[in-house]
């Protein structure tokens, strides 16, 4: 569950950001935020592997074990009927694309434990090519089960095929909840992932919301600023104040449902969190000043 102060430190750190870059590029310029989502989508890739490698997937060699032997033997009873071809073919390309997917976790895994580079790209995408594995197996899986059925005189060869068939796609709709979880999940750890991939789509789109609305408003809220500060030059702000002194400025002037005192307290956290230690002091006289200005008692 994200919290206030999360996006209001992302906007802030959007907002310093945007000092060192050039205005007409600042409120197009998706790099930045690329930067600044990295720790909360590297946590997310981080737990999506886990779980896609781990504890989604701990039970699948020994399934897919079971499911290749009987997926040979079944292809041998069928041998001597040439009816039975489609299934055959189908099987044999079900037993590469699993071939596949186990490659795939293992190379997952790899990249989630071995990779000294702790190379969060190439994690997710060898996450990415995991669940998209998973996805055309559960697809090849249905179509066979579905071929079965036109051979009901095979029935009782069918019935451990199919039994194994089942076991390994519970696993895949484990996975598949990763990627669509409707409310669904119900794994103590899948509800972490999609918790955190959820988190950070949040803060992604509240954040920039909010940064690029400040941004927007860059004029009006300097001039507040500037029209409070006594015995001090305007350019002496440093990027930081700055950054902080629009945030808390917007807020007193444009949510008037954030109580005054609140909005300049977290201000001052701000200030002692990510600037020198003036900055509190200053911080709050400033925001002191406007809210005198813009919301007299």
């Amino acid at each position: 569950m994200l919290s206030r102060n999360q996006i209001r430190q992302a906007a802030l750190q959007y907002l310093y950001a945007t000092s060192q870059t050039p205005e007409e590029e600042q409120e197009q310029d998706e790099g930045i935020w690329d930067i600044l989502m990295e720790p909360f989508r590297g946590d997310y890739c981080k737990l999506r592997a886990k779980a896609v490698s781990g504890h989604l997937t701990r039970d699948y060699p020994d399934k897919l074990r079971l499911f290749v032997t009987r997926a040979r033997e079944t292809a041998d009873k069928l041998q001597h009927d040439p009816l039975t071809l489609p299934v055959r073919d189908l099987l044999q390309d079900l037993l590469v694309k699993e071939g596949e997917f186990n490659a795939s976790l293992l190379q997952l895994k790899k990249n989630l434990y071995e990779d000294p580079s702790n190379d969060k790209g190439a994690l997710s995408a060898a996450c990415d090519a995991a669940q998209e594995l998973n996805t055309t197996l559960m697809q090849m899986r249905r179509r066979l089960l579905d071929a079965l059925k036109d051979f009901p005189a095979y029935n009782g060869i069918w019935a451990p095929l199919v039994s194994s068939c089942n076991k390994l796609q519970e696993i895949n709709d484990r996975i598949n909840c990763l990627i669509h979880p409707d409310g669904r999940p119900s794994l103590a750890e899948m509800k972490k992932v999609v918790e955190a991939g959820k988190d950070a789509d949040e803060l992604y789109r509240e954040a920039k919301a909010l940064g690029e609305d400040i941004l927007r408003r860059r004029d009006e809220l300097d001039a507040a600023i500037n029209g409070t500060l006594e015995n001090y030059s305007p350019e002496r702000v440093s990027a930081i104040d700055r950054a902080i002194l629009r945030l808390g400025a917007y807020e007193l002037l444009h949510r008037k449902d954030l109580a005054a005192p609140i909005v300049i307290s977290e201000a001052i956290r701000l200030a002692e969190r990510f600037s020198s230690a003036e900055s509190p002091r200053f911080v709050n006289g400033v925001l002191a000043g406007i809210s005198k200005t813009e919301r007299p008692a």
